[in-house]
């Protein structure tokens, strides 16, 4: 079986890439929360904001929160391929791991789904959804579709599992 270097490369370039651009963001806002006008206007998701309200800082604040959920779901991908370089499949850690990734895939979809228009709605003050069909890999369906494969993926190594159990049994 070859192994996923090109996989185990690219999600550790991603994973350090996503955990610069994190700590920048948490940084850069914690200078803006303490240093005030100096840094403003800023643009968060199409958005100019001038100030910093109680809104826009839970609205900061939850994307923030999604962008560590991203961080740490690259983690946990980061820790499967590892895994599977180990040679062993259809372990309980991979089963575990594959059905957390497709769960944090779909919170963190929902998630900013919701956010996106509870920030059209506070800042922009305009009601709108944007769960329309787009033919893109960023489109919210097709992400989502993403988490459900893993969660469905999960139930297949599950499956093989019980029956690699079953055949050892039986030997």
């Amino acid at each position: 079986m070859k192994q996923p270097i090109l996989l185990k490369t690219i999600l550790d370039i991603c994973f350090i890439l996503l955990a610069f651009s994190f700590l920048g963001a948490v940084i850069f806002f914690t200078l803006t929360l303490t240093q005030g006008e100096s840094f403003f206007p800023i643009t968060v998701n199409g958005n100019v904001l001038t100030e910093f309200t109680p809104i826009t800082i839970i609205l900061v604040s939850a994307e923030l929160i999604i962008g560590g959920l991203i961080l740490y779901t690259v983690f946990i991908l980061r820790k499967l391929v590892r895994n599977f370089l180990k040679g062993k499949l259809f372990t309980r850690f991979q089963i575990a791991t594959l059905n957390m990734v497709g769960q944090l895939i779909i919170l963190i979809t929902i998630a900013q789904g919701i956010i996106d228009f509870l920030g059209k709605i506070l800042i922009d003050s305009t009601a709108g959804s944007n769960l329309g069909v787009k033919f893109s890999f960023g489109s919210f369906w097709f992400i989502l579709a993403i988490g459900l494969f893993f969660i469905y993926l999960s139930k297949i190594f599950k499956n093989a599992k019980d029956l690699k159990e079953e055949n050892e049994l039986t030997v």
